[in-house]
């Protein structure tokens, strides 16, 4: 019976790791074959950095995307540079991150926290255009998510 329980849990964990194995391994694979994957700055080899990652879709778009896209860039690049490794990538070039995340709309920013060298698990914030047309909010907003899932 113990036996049984361990393996179940073990199944568990798995289920909940291999999504984001498949993710990650897209991602390295992708950085190496494409110059469809944007590095939005520079981050140095080999360090174990939490991902930051601006999903878009020009197949999609939405009135407000660009804009949207470029502010959380901005806040990335001024606040987060020396923390997160920070990526924008076109769904149209790479639908298989859909059922990985479980992307919804036309623009997603998705953390994955790194603690003590591994992941389990993601954040996900859709649709983040919504609070574009209040600027200090949005920073506010887009600040607040992405504190909270790094820490």
């Amino acid at each position: 019976m113990v036996k049984r329980k361990n393996i179940s849990t073990i199944k568990h964990i798995f289920s909940k790791i291999t999504p984001l194995l498949l993710a990650l391994f897209i991602l390295i694979k992708s950085a190496f074959s494409s110059s469809l994957l944007e590095s939005l700055y520079i981050n140095p080899i080999n360090q174990k950095k939490p991902e930051a990652i601006i999903f878009y879709n020009t197949l999609n778009p939405c009135l407000t995307c660009n804009q949207t896209i470029n502010l959380i860039i901005n806040i990335l690049r001024s606040n987060y540079k020396e923390r997160l490794h920070a990526y924008l990538i076109n769904l149209k070039y790479h639908p298989e991150f859909y059922p990985v995340f479980n992307l919804k709309g036309p623009l997603n920013l998705v953390i994955i926290p790194i603690n003590d060298g591994a992941s389990f698990g993601y954040k996900k914030l859709s649709n983040p255009q919504s609070a574009i047309y209040d600027p200090i909010s949005f920073k506010n907003q887009i600040t607040e998510f992405i504190d909270n899932s790094i820490y």
